[in-house]
Parts: C-alpha cells; structure tokens; sequence
C-alpha cells in the first residue's frame, strides 16, 4: 500500500500506512534486509550486555523501581516493560558497534528493536509481528530523519534519539494493534518527547538518549492505546516537529513512494566499533602499505568532511567512550595494530604510550567537497616520504552491506566479548529464524544467567 496525504495532512497519512501495511506485501529482499538488521541489533545488545553503563543503570532503576517481570539480554535482572525498552537500548548501542544508515546518520534498530522485545516481554509477541513491526518502525525513523537532514543533525539533536522515538512509537503501536487515530495521537506523543543532544556523544548519556527514545516510543504507543490525545498532524503543525526540530523542512521525503522504495534496505552494520563518522579513516589507514614504519612517521594529516571533524575530533580522549567518537585515536590504533577491534576502543587502549604518541602527530583539515564516506590521509616521513591513501570506493561493508558470513562473524565477536560462555551457535540460529519463533520473548530468555540447584551462576 502507498501512502498519501491528498489534505495535506503527513501525521495522519503516516498513520495509516503504518496501520494497514501488510508483511505479505513486503518484497523479499526488504524482509531479509529486516532480518539482517535484528541480527545485527541482537549481537549488539549481548556484546554490550555488561558494560558499565548498563550495570549502572540498572542501578539507578533499582533504586527508584524495583524488580518486574521482563528480562533483559545477557542479564539476570528483571525490570518493567518500559526500563527494559531503556537498557536494552543502552545495552545495544553501548560499544558503538551497531547499524547505520548513511544518508541519516541514524543507528534505528537499537531504539525499535529494543522497544519492541521489550514490549514482547510484557505481551506475546510472534517472529513474524516482530518482522514487521520493526520494518515498520526503522522506516518510519529513517524517512523522517531524511525529511529534517541534514539541518536537524547538524544543530546537534540527536538524530538516533531524536527519529528513533517516533519509530519505536510506531513499531509497538502497531503491535497493539492502534486505530490510524490512535496512531496519529502515537506519533503526537512520541514527537513531543523527541529529545537527545550531540553534546552527550562520547559519554554514557550518548546510549541513555538511545535508551530514553525507546522508552519514550514505548510509552507514546501505550498512552494512544488508551485514548490519551495529542496533536494528530504533529510532523507538519506549526509548532510541531518539523518547524521545531526540523527548521521548517518540508515532509514530503516522508510519505515519498511510501511502501515502495525502503529505506531500510540502504541501513548497513559497522565493521568497527566506534562512531561511523570514523570509519572512513580507518578503511584508508588499514589500506595503507605495510612498509609505513611507526617510527619514521613525523606527521598525520587527516583530510575529512567538516561533519566529522565536528562529530569526531578528540584528540585526547579520556576512556574508551571518547575514544569511539575520535579520529585521532581511531587513526592512531588502525596505524600501530592494524586492526579495529573491541579492545582497540577501551579504557585500557586509551592510556598505551604508542597511542598517545601517535594520536599526537595527527592533524585534521577539513574539505567541504568531500562526503562523509570520504577521507584522505597524508603520512610524513622522517626520509622525506609522503604516504597518501584515500577511504576504499565503498564497494565494501558501508556501500553493499555485510555478507552473511561477515554478519555471522560479527556476531560471534560480539557474543563471545559480552556473554563467554554462552551457546552463541544456538542464539545466532534462533535470531536468523526469527519468523518461526511463536514468542519472540525466548529470543531473551535464553541469554539470561541462571541459578542451578547448586547455587551456581550459569
């Protein structure tokens, strides 16, 4: 089904397209494109399950809630239904490892996906509603963080946060099976509530704002299920979220061949853990000849999109989360190891006195001719020697998306940094066959610890 909006009204049209699309009409490579993204956000969510941030928000939330009776991934805490949407998010986007669509920015499976099992926690969820609603909701997210790009990202909201609650809005809407009012009044709640500032990026807060878009999308849907009203053409209103968070930009990418073209075949997952304004950096710097010597190298000149030097330049970081949004450092650990691993973006990688040395002869210039797919490194020689390497055409992971086989050994990583002694063979298996599942919630519960009767932890 197309959408349209013949009075003019997106808020509305938006809708009810979300409302009345069927999963049948849904053409094959869009479903898998779906499957991919959830089996990419699960990894995400197990590998970032014991981070620090996660255990000290499930702190916080002990202190004011209590326990309830949804679990969380790779965790034996139980919480309610809207603090699990909360950690879930955090807990999937923490090690900055998860999904990316290019022409946004946004990362929109950790706020959808995260929403929605929690959600499936609360109420029976099936593989095939979890297929669809999360489609439903990355689209949604996607179209409209195209309608407000690139202003909205640039004044420095949020935009996984700002976009992502109204995709979890509409993911768990449709899940509770909300009239086209109902979810107007969904988006309404969810746009009033958009929120998240690129100041918090390169701290915790940066995956709390994941968190809080999930939550809030949560909440929204429960509030129109229950005929809370709000403003029903909340995208284009005067005071709304466009004219607001938006400046004005016009909706029409919005409802643009809706149910036709999907944008949620262009979202790709991270090769590297760490802000995807940094990526480029690190396809030129592992593209670079071996003969570099570490120690002939007098100067590092990143030439990159002003977007990125604004977003990533940090080039003393103080712990692994400022190092994730640094193209200092991510130069630094690609030039000395290589690589760009977990570990490489750690509190611990951070201090190493050949990384510092390092992240000291880099030099960011920037060229607004460029895109942010592209870069230029310049490497000065003690001999006189000056290396250049330009980022890969994107023929790679970013252009074309992983293979399958690239995406199983991802999330292998990923299971066996979070959750080591886990049945990663048995998890990956169930999450690739997801519209088989009859309650999405065991996806959950078989990552949780347990007690034996020997008292043990398991």
């Amino acid at each position: 089904m197309q959408a349209t909006n013949q009075d003019g009204g997106f808020t509305q049209a938006l809708a009810a397209w979300v409302c009345q699309a069927e999963w049948e009409d849904v053409p094959a490579s869009v479903q898998s494109a779906v499957d991919r993204s959830f089996v990419n956000w699960f990894g995400c969510a197990i590998g970032g399950s014991q981070e620090p941030v996660v255990s000290q928000c499930l702190s916080a939330l002990a202190d004011l809630s209590g326990d309830g009776p949804v679990a969380i991934i790779g965790r034996a805490e139980k919480v309610d239904v809207l603090d699990a949407a909360f950690v879930l998010a955090i807990s999937s986007n923490s090690l900055d490892f998860d999904d990316t669509h290019w022409a946004t920015g946004i990362h929109p499976t950790g706020p959808v996906a995260s929403a929605i099992m929690a959600w499936a926690g609360h109420r029976r969820v099936t593989g095939k509603e979890l297929q669809h609603a999360l489609l439903l909701g990355m689209e949604v997210a996607c179209r409209i963080g195209l309608a407000v790009s690139p202003e909205h990202y640039q004044r420095g909201w949020h935009i996984t946060s700002s976009c992502g609650v109204l995709g979890a809005a509409v993911a768990v809407g449709r899940l509770m099976e909300l009239s086209p009012q109902q979810m107007s009044w969904a988006l309404g709640h969810a746009a009033t509530q958009s929120a998240g500032l690129v100041a918090s990026l390169g701290s915790m807060a940066k995956s709390a704002n994941i968190g809080h878009a999930a939550k809030n999308g949560l909440l929204a849907a429960a509030l129109a299920q229950r005929n809370v009203t709000s403003s029903d053409c909340v995208l284009e209103a005067p005071h709304g979220f466009s004219q607001v968070l938006g400046q004005g930009s016009a909706m029409s990418p919005v409802l643009h061949r809706l149910g036709e073209q999907w944008e949620t075949r262009h979202n790709t997952f991270k090769p590297y853990p760490c802000g995807f304004v940094t990526h480029p950096v690190i396809d030129a710097c592992l593209a670079l000849p071996r003969a570099v010597s570490l120690g002939d190298i007098l100067d590092i000149e990143l030439t990159v999109h002003p977007l990125a030097k604004l977003r990533a330049h940090r080039p003393r970081p103080i712990d692994g989360l400022e190092a994730k949004l640094s193209l200092e450092h991510a130069a630094a650990v690609c030039l000395a190891y290589r690589r760009a691993s977990i570990e490489d973006f750690s509190d611990d990688a951070v201090g190493q006195p050949n990384i510092v040395a390092l992240r000291q002869l880099v030099r960011i210039v920037t060229d607004e001719t460029l895109s942010t797919k592209d870069v230029t490194v310049r490497i000065k020689c003690r001999d006189g020697r000056l290396i250049c390497q330009t980022a890969p055409d994107m023929s790679g992971a970013h252009a074309q998306g992983m293979t399958d086989l690239q995406l199983t050994e991802k999330f292998h990583q990923l299971a066996r940094y979070g959750a080591p002694q886990g049945c990663h063979a048995t998890w990956l298996h169930k999450a690739q066959n997801v519209a088989s599942l009859s309650d999405a919630a065991d996806l959950v519960a078989m990552t949780c610890p347990h007690t034996t009767s020997t008292g043990i932890n398991i």
